[in-house]
């Protein structure tokens, strides 16, 4: 029986492990005796002319927020820093196979990892409240969790079909690179404990260390983001092109019915009230290049104005009254244009030809006017407004 227990037992401890026995009097024990004579301002390592190795990984855990118009972008990250040190090393049969302890961060030395490119003030990795654990062989496990918020200066040429990268900077501050040696463990980010963001996507990400100008160590942790389209294109770009694609045809209303004015001046202020929608989204910076956005709706509240100055302009050709003379430059582009239409040949116009235009000169009236200018208002709006959008889309799809 005894000896079914004891092959019992050794099983357990092949497939499990060994049995953590250990009480808290035994942990207690230990703490005490690493802390005791533990100096957290002098940084490991016995060899002084060999640097410690800090070796980092960096979880990605959100990305809280990203204002194109301040430039902040916020996220949520775990640092992984593992490093040696030696005054934190035991013999875990001297304290009942105690190989694992957690020390409470402020009482150890840490590296002093700070952010050089916050949005607010400059920050540290270092949280009070945080513990580090400690293996019986003096490895160290340091997993700062912690918000970041940094610049990232926005491009919305594009927008908002824009990508961006934004980048995190650290220092790890006093101490040279023979000191200290700094080594991400993987070439780019972790996305094992991320959560997807509705409005960006991570395309693409990096881990590295830079050396900069004064030679030293920069850990430079990179995202490339894409904006998420679809809600952009739904709530903003079909609203916009469908209220500028109505502004042409306020040339088909009758001009009797009065309701020309009021429909060009409404679709005119309806692209301005986007206009400053998008103003009051995107920074106001000429760096490093406006939004293409902007410059389409800039163009389309010129065409608007220009359209509400045409509308005037045949509000007032169909007020004139039929035995106002109409006058011969206005005259003459109509009976050429009346003239083309029946021969499909270039004309030239001499003497003879210009006499034969003006004997017509009495069937011509101002509805007659009116029909011609409001047709080519409608068909040189049109015109401009798709050449215009057809530029945009060209430029912020390819």
């Amino acid at each position: 029986m005894n000896s079914f227990l004891g092959i019992l037992v050794l099983c357990c401890c092949i497939i499990g492990g060994p049995v953590r026995a250990y009480t808290r009097i035994n942990e207690e024990d230990l703490h005490t005796s690493l802390m005791t004579g533990y100096n957290k301002d002098i940084r490991p390592g016995l060899d002084r002319g060999t640097p410690i190795t800090i070796n980092l990984i960096f979880f990605l855990y959100s990305i809280n927020d990203f204002d194109l118009n301040t430039g902040k972008f916020s996220i949520t990250a775990i640092f992984s820093l593992r490093w040696q040190d030696e005054r934190l090393s035991w013999d875990p049969a001297s304290y009942n196979q105690t190989d694992y302890i957690a020390i409470p961060q402020y009482r150890l030395w840490l590296p002093n990892l700070l952010n050089i490119n916050p949005y607010d003030d400059i920050t540290e990795l270092r949280k009070a409240e945080l513990a580090i654990g400690v293996k019986n062989s003096g490895e160290c496990s340091w997993f700062a969790l912690n918000t970041f918020d940094v610049v990232c200066d926005a491009d919305v040429t594009k927008y908002p079909f824009d990508s961006q990268t934004c980048s995190l900077k650290f220092y790890i501050w006093g101490y040279r690179s023979n000191e200290l040696k700094a080594m991400f463990l993987t070439p780019k980010v972790q996305f094992s404990l991320f959560s997807e963001n509705g409005i960006w996507e991570v395309t693409d990400s990096a881990t590295y260390i830079d050396i900069d100008v004064n030679n030293f160590e920069t850990l430079v942790i990179k995202f490339d983001l894409k904006r998420r389209a679809p809600y952009y294109i739904v709530s903003l770009i079909l609203p916009i092109i469908s209220v500028s694609f109505l502004i042409g045809f306020v040339f088909l209303l009758p001009a009797e019915s009065g309701e020309r004015v009021g429909f060009s001046t409404t679709s005119l202020l309806s692209v301005i009230v986007y206009l400053t929608i998008i103003q009051d989204i995107l920074p106001e910076s000429s760096e490093p290049n406006v939004s293409t956005l902007g410059y389409i709706l800039v163009t389309y509240v010129i065409i608007g104005s220009i359209v509400v100055i045409e509308v005037i302009i045949s509000l007032w050709i169909q007020s004139q009254p039929s035995h106002k003379p109409i006058p011969k430059c206005i005259l003459r582009m109509i009976l050429c244009s009346q003239k083309k239409r029946k021969n499909n040949n270039v004309e030239r116009f001499d003497a003879k030809q210009e006499s034969d235009f003006y004997d017509m000169k009495d069937d011509v009236t101002w509805v007659d006017v009116l029909k011609i200018f409001d047709k080519w208002c409608f068909f040189t709006t049109m015109i401009v407004f798709f050449v215009s959008s057809l530029i945009y889309f060209c430029t912020v799809l390819i």
